[in-house]
């Protein structure tokens, strides 16, 4: 199934840089998983409609052909509480997860009540290409005299900003708040304090900077989405510049990196822009078989062509980028076994 690149409705996982551990392979080490037996899993931590719900489904639709009887089910819900699920044991997989949901998991953070770390494990990097839109309306970036968020930070005019939800981790603390850290922008000094802020997926936000109801809107989204081209139609829009040496300083604090949001990658992107992007992977609880996650990791190894057609964000998807663990968990022993078969991990 192909989707049109477009905004998600927000909803993520992230983790602070490190370098790997493998875990501790489980007593099926020497059983061979060699055969077409089905497994059995879920799937939670996202929406019930939108890009994951079908990016979830076209996923579990392979490994259903892969394995012939397999029941893989989808829960939704959101990337915090799909990392405490499959942490507690009450799901098998999420396919969301992002730096700033597994650091606060492993920390026992809010929303977390307690620590879960090695309660969960790395099975592949999905994607890192959910790209940090950072608009403004060109009205009030004139009438305020500002053109980047170093002009903010220093005019600090009052704003009415739209960003996601604040339980969206990844949506809120390495979107806007990376943003407005990296400049030293104090957000209730320019939101009055919250009261001039509308919080919501990008659909809420799209909807209220259309309707002149805010002025700034920070969220995520893939590159180029259709409803920010569309919105420019009929309001000026324009992009908030960013210091890139700062904002890279700021988003490795999460192991995350800045990109180049080229000219004209929308009508009123006049020149290169930097922004930051976020990786998903998908990860599993420590409860899941070997064997399940094994035979998961093959399915879509070995398809990996469908895989790359489900959506833009997944073009790159290949073996040796989805073998890649930047994340502060370790590798699930069924991925490692399949990803030392592959030789693509030692």
């Amino acid at each position: 199934m192909r989707l049109t690149a477009a905004f998600l409705p927000l909803v993520l996982v992230f983790a602070l840089p490190a370098k790997a551990q493998q875990a501790t392979p489980s007593s099926s080490a020497g059983l061979a998983f060699n055969n077409k037996n089905p497994i059995s899993f879920s799937v939670d931590g996202a929406t019930a409609t939108g890009y994951f719900k079908v990016v979830t489904e076209s996923l579990n639709g392979i490994v259903r052909e892969a394995y012939p009887g397999t029941d893989a089910t989808y829960k939704p819900g959101s990337p915090a509480g799909g990392i405490l699920n499959i942490g507690t044991g009450k799901s098998d997989f999420a396919f969301n997860a992002s730096p700033v949901e597994i650091a606060y998991a492993n920390e026992g953070r809010a929303p977390f009540k307690e620590p879960l770390k090695g309660k969960f494990h790395f099975v592949m990097m999905l994607h890192e290409g959910l790209v940090v839109h950072n608009l403004m309306t060109k009205e009030w970036a004139d009438k305020n005299g500002v053109a980047s968020f170093a002009d903010i930070a220093a005019k600090k005019p009052p704003m009415r900003l739209t960003v996601n939800m604040a339980a969206n981790l990844q949506s809120t603390v390495t979107m806007y708040q990376t943003m407005f850290n990296a400049f030293g922008i104090r957000e209730g000094e320019v939101t009055d304090n919250g009261r001039n802020m509308i919080r919501g997926n990008s659909a809420t936000g799209f909807d209220a900077l259309r309707d002149g109801k805010v002025d700034v809107f920070i969220n995520g989204g893939f590159l180029p989405t259709a409803e920010v081209t569309d919105l420019a139609r009929g309001r000026a829009l324009q992009w908030i510049s960013a210091d890139a040496d700062k904002l890279a300083a700021e988003a490795a604090k999460w192991g995350l990196r800045t990109i180049k949001v080229a000219a004209g990658a929308y009508p009123f992107v006049s020149k290169d822009e930097t922004t930051v992007v976020i990786w998903n992977a998908i990860v599993a609880g420590d409860h899941v078989s070997e064997e399940t996650v094994y035979k998961f990791t093959k399915a879509l190894m070995e398809n990996r062509d469908r895989v790359r057609a489900i959506h833009p964000s997944l073009a790159s998807f290949t073996p040796a980028e989805a073998a890649r663990n930047t994340t502060q968990i370790s590798t699930h022993p069924g991925a490692l076994r399949y990803y030392k078969e592959a030789g693509l991990m030692k």
